[in-house]
């Protein structure tokens, strides 16, 4: 079981904006750095992704926007991660602004503004170069929400879910997740579509990672499927994978983080049953593909699933109160989930400092 030894605010403001995308890393350095992105509510197309760092992971500096030059101008939901390789990368979905208080999504259309996907990789995790942004390969919108996996021999990997745009100049695929792999330090990227299933379709909140074994492994929120929590996995360095493999639990948007024992961490978003709030699965693959849930547990209450007491459903997504978990594991093999919150008039990043208890 997991037990919370600490709990606190990496950010908290009493503005009106909206919070997303909370991500930790620990830099070469030994402190940490906790990405999150500000915009001024849900859905509006003006993201700027701030950076706070910690050297003890209570005390946390005053939060400022990563690249300060591009706010008005670019819209990057942006996650941080630890390259294999010793650096620190931040990478995801970036959007053009075309005027102030623009909106990225549109109901009608079910998808987004055309877009590109993103990364930066930084020596130190304090200095960041400018993005570099690449074109998709396939037309289409990118959902782009876990980031980058480097791995030591500097081979990048980005995977991405596939949505109708709002421009509609093109029928889209969204049956697909698509991996994009470049070998030469991002400067050209091989792309192709994996997990493809039968229509309709629409992956979410998809990450990629490497489990201690060398597999690759890959979580998924399939919208459209009875069993809407997926994984996969490669055998064979991402040339094929197995899957979609229905997960033993059910949930809302999932962040991975592999374990050195060969498990790997999946925090995600309980909507449906209580208590509502963010749980943590802990679960260990197989040779074949199969999994062994070893935890799953409740590791966050919210005190409302919405703001305006909507259904908690997808098509809500604006309302929601709480979300976007993620789960690193730290030096000590204690654990750090993050999410954002709206609650008590508050907008804030929480993190709740774990420790698993072996019975």
């Amino acid at each position: 079981m997991f037990r919370k030894i600490a709990e606190g605010d990496v950010f908290a403001t009493e503005k009106t904006c909206a919070t997303s995308g909370p991500r930790v890393a620990r830099l070469p350095d030994g402190n940490f750095i906790c990405t999150f992105m500000i915009n001024s509510k849900g859905g509006a197309n003006d993201f700027v992704p701030m950076a706070s760092y910690s050297k003890d992971l209570v005390n946390w500096s005053e939060a400022k926007p990563v690249w300060p030059e591009l706010e008005g101008k670019k819209s990057f939901f942006a996650s941080v991660r630890p390259t294999r390789d010793g650096r620190v990368s931040i990478a995801g979905q970036i959007f053009d602004i075309a005027y102030p208080g623009e909106d990225f999504w549109s109901d009608e259309a079910g998808g987004m503004k055309e877009n590109q996907v993103a990364f930066s990789v930084s020596d130190d995790g304090y200095n960041f170069p400018l993005p570099t942004c690449v074109d998709l390969p396939f037309y289409g919108s990118a959902e782009q929400a876990g980031g980058m996996l480097v791995d030591r021999d500097g081979t990048m990997t980005m995977i991405y879910s596939p949505y109708p745009t709002i421009e509609k100049r093109a029928e889209v695929d969204t049956c697909c997740m698509v991996k994009m792999t470049s070998r030469d330090g991002g400067k050209t990227f091989e792309s192709e579509k994996f997990a493809c299933v039968d229509a309709p379709s629409t992956y979410a909140e998809s990450w990629i990672t490497r489990l201690c074994d060398g597999r690759l492994y890959v979580s998924t929120w399939q919208t459209a499927s009875e069993n809407s929590n997926q994984y996969l996995i490669s055998d064979d360095d991402g040339k094929t994978f197995k899957g979609p493999y229905a997960q033993p639990f059910r949930g809302q948007s999932t962040a991975i983080s592999p374990w050195d024992d060969g498990s790997v961490l999946i925090a995600y978003n309980q909507r449906k049953q209580e208590p509502v709030g963010v749980w943590l699965a802990m679960e260990r693959p197989d040779e074949n593909g199969g999994i062994e849930l070893l935890e799953n547990q409740p590791v966050w209450q919210a005190e409302t699933t919405t703001k305006g007491a909507t259904s908690g459903e997808f098509s809500d997504w604006t309302d929601f109160s709480f979300g976007e978990p993620h789960v690193a594991v730290l030096p000590d093999n204690t654990l750090l989930v993050t999410l954002w919150y709206q609650q008590g008039g508050i907008n804030g990043i929480r993190y709740v400092r774990l420790e698993r208890i072996c019975e």
